[in-house]
């Protein structure tokens, strides 16, 4: 999946929460922190930020439950960036 496709998820990510009934304020500030540490990822060849991959591992089996479509997502962006040696 390339740098292109990654932003795609993500905004079909934040599609799907935008529909959601409920996502707890916690689980939408984790997940903006992700999605900026996402962003400057794919902005830099070096920076890699400290846990992005546990941390978004993390967000998804917090969604898990409740929001089954952004766990999905979640995981999709974590198996790219690990293809893609981040």
């Amino acid at each position: 999946m390339s740098d292109d496709e990654i932003r795609q998820t993500l905004n079909r990510l934040h599609q799907e929460l935008e529909n959601a009934d409920h996502v707890k304020p916690e689980l939408r500030t984790l997940l903006e922190e992700v999605d900026a540490d996402i962003h400057k990822v794919l902005g830099s060849d070096d920076e890699h930020p400290e846990r992005l991959r546990e941390r978004l591992e993390e967000l998804a089996a917090k969604f898990a439950a409740t929001h089954p479509g952004a766990e999905r997502f979640l995981r999709e962006i974590v198996d790219s960036l690990g293809k893609l040696g981040i």
